[in-house]
């Protein structure tokens, strides 16, 4: 039986999002804390409820809406870069951790998440057509 897309995709980003939790962790144990940002799960958190919201908006949005998927795709895009570039506005701004500690962890949490998204978002577009 098949998996309906969108709990396949909240299984596959709670994964992730858990193995990176999971990699942390380890890295906190190993890594002495002047090198590690003590915020990654709150950046992990922040990744999976954007992608998670983007995903929901890009599976129903063509259906209950004029506009196609494309469209949907380039809007979710936007929005997310928007999100991901304000949050790293703020943080570097006003100071909240030490810049190379915070734009390491960001980088890396962001890298994964967008390789991720990326592929589920190519297997979605083949279903949509």
């Amino acid at each position: 039986m098949k998996k309906h897309p969108l709990s396949s995709y909240l299984l596959d980003v709670t994964g992730l999002s858990l193995l990176l939790c999971f990699a942390t962790l380890f890295l906190m144990l190993v890594v002495p804390k002047e090198y590690l940002s003590l915020n990654i799960p709150y950046y992990i958190v922040m990744f999976f409820f954007v992608n998670l919201g983007s995903y929901v908006f890009l599976y129903y949005s063509p259906e209950k809406t004029k506009i196609n998927f494309n469209q949907a795709f380039f809007l979710t895009r936007i929005v997310k870069f928007s999100v991901y570039a304000a949050v790293l506005v703020t943080v570097l701004l006003a100071h909240i951790e030490k810049n190379i500690k915070f734009a390491f962890a960001y980088i890396i949490i962001f890298l994964m998440f967008q390789i991720f998204d990326t592929i589920k978002l190519t297997k979605l577009a083949k279903e949509k057509k």
